[in-house]
């Protein structure tokens, strides 16, 4: 029975992030038919929704498909014998089942992914903490905006206070576009990364060019991630650098 193709896998997911970046990046410069601030900032909230979806979609399934090529430590962490060569179905239902499962965070993908995979089949573990504490961010807005309740309200507050000193809360199409919309640039930039230090993971003898690198040169100008912004808010100006990547 043919193994996944770990790499294979990886080209709907980057498809997904580089289509949905064109696409935001053509609302971001409209003027148009999409003119008014407000009707930018209901985009991008969306767009973000969208890329979160995809990015569960890819996680999912890749997590089975790593399984499906090593699961020695799936057998040790259920205590069962799995056939030498099982199949696809089978591993899913082992570790996925029929149920939507739930990463509160990065590390909470890692540590579930610790349990059923061996280090060196791991490509989890080999994500970036700039590129998986920027994915923690976004989870951070995709909780507000499903839910706005006042806790997930709070739970991003508390991003914005601790990583860009922002005292006044702002709504996430507000915090997205704001400074050209370098942090939500970021934010693509983010998966991206993490995508290609899994990538590199399993294509050791081809080197995986960085997302920063493939940008450097966009025609739109925008930043690298890890230029410094302002983040002036009602507490006073700061510039803050993103975390390099």
């Amino acid at each position: 029975m043919r193994k996944s193709n770990l790499k294979k896998n990886h080209e709907p997911f980057d498809s997904a992030v580089e289509r949905y970046r064109t696409f935001a990046e053509k609302i971001v410069s409209a003027q148009r038919v999409v003119s008014t601030a407000e009707e930018k900032r209901d985009i991008a909230e969306s767009v973000l929704l969208r890329l979160c979806a995809h990015w569960e979609q890819f996680i999912d399934e890749h997590l089975v498909d790593c399984v499906n090529r090593d699961h020695s430590q799936l057998s040790k962490y259920f205590s069962v014998t799995i056939p030498d060569n099982p199949p696809w179905d089978l591993c899913h239902a082992l570790i996925i089942g029929s149920e939507y499962t739930n990463f509160r965070s990065f590390g909470d993908l890692k540590g579930y992914s610790k349990k059923i995979l061996p280090e060196a089949a791991n490509p989890f573990l080999k994500v970036s903490a700039a590129h998986s504490g920027k994915i923690d961010e976004v989870y951070k807005i995709r909780n507000y905006l499903s839910h706005y309740s006042k806790a997930s309200q709070l739970a991003l507050h508390k991003v914005y206070r601790d990583t860009y000193r922002m005292e006044r809360f702002l709504e996430p199409g507000q915090f997205l576009l704001a400074y050209k919309a370098k942090r939500f640039w970021s934010y693509f930039d983010a998966f991206a990364g993490a995508s290609a230090d899994m990538k590199a993971s399993y294509t050791p003898s081809r080197r995986v060019r960085s997302t920063r690198r493939q940008r450097a040169n966009r025609p739109n100008g925008h930043a690298p991630v890890n230029s410094s912004i302002s983040t002036v808010d009602s507490a006073g100006p700061a510039t803050l650098p993103f975390p390099p990547e």
